[in-house]
């Protein structure tokens, strides 16, 4: 017996360093494993890239219509809305770059820029045109969505571009948003270089509520004579 009253036989085996070494090693892979997937989930997926010296039209995923300044608007504050595609200045939009991987989206027929009007954080703020002052509230980053959409966040707000109210309808608003990756908030980018847009004429006096470009056409009498 030892001075401790406990026979060395009795004693836990001593296990062999070999097996000790075995676990260590296998600790180290598994946290290192955790790691390399940590990183691997927080990766973002690359954004779509642009042309800088292009002009696109932006197509919305829900109602196939695009991004349109209003009444063909040339003046700061002009509102900013969907239409059906006519491929008309007022619908050709060029990526300026702001660096960072922000872009500000300038309009072919007014050379203004999209704005989050007067800096606005909330939900439902309007965008406008408005001359261009790089502010952060007239950039705008893409984020990628399935199917080749892309959403537009702005760097100011931290929202996104949205047609207000998921509308179909030609004049549908266009606002900010919390971005939750709607439909409505999804854009495809088409490029127009080398297309000769129709002309983009204003309506008569300038100011009424038409149309960006309309037509019309018939295929039979307007009227039948009575039997």
């Amino acid at each position: 017996m030892s001075a401790f009253g406990r026979s060395p036989s009795l004693m836990p085996p001593a296990r062999p360093r070999r097996w000790l070494l075995r676990v260590a090693a296998a600790g180290v892979t598994a946290v290192v494993a955790g790691s390399a997937a940590a990183v691997a989930v927080s990766t973002p997926a690359a954004a779509a890239t642009v042309d800088t010296n292009a002009w696109y039209v932006l197509v919305n995923r829900n109602s196939g219509k695009v991004l349109d300044v209003y009444n063909l608007a040339t003046n700061d504050g002009a509102r900013i809305t969907q239409w059906s595609r006519n491929n008309g200045n007022q619908q050709q939009w060029q990526f300026v770059d702001s660096g960072g991987g922000y872009y500000r989206l300038k309009s072919r027929l007014s050379n203004k820029v999209l704005d989050v009007y007067n800096w606005s954080t909330a939900n439902g703020a309007s965008i406008v045109q408005w001359s261009d002052h790089n502010g952060a509230n007239q950039q705008f980053r893409l984020a990628d969505s399935a199917g080749g959409y892309v959403r537009f966040i702005n760097r100011n707000s931290n929202k996104v571009l949205e047609v207000q109210g998921a509308s179909t309808a030609d004049g549908g608003n266009i606002v900010q948003y919390d971005d939750w990756n709607g439909a409505n908030q999804q854009w495809q980018l088409v490029r127009v270089d080398g297309q000769n847009p129709p002309p983009t004429t204003p309506p008569p006096g300038g100011t009424c509520d038409l149309p960006s470009s309309y037509r019309w056409s018939s295929s039979g009498a307007l009227a039948q004579p009575r039997s």
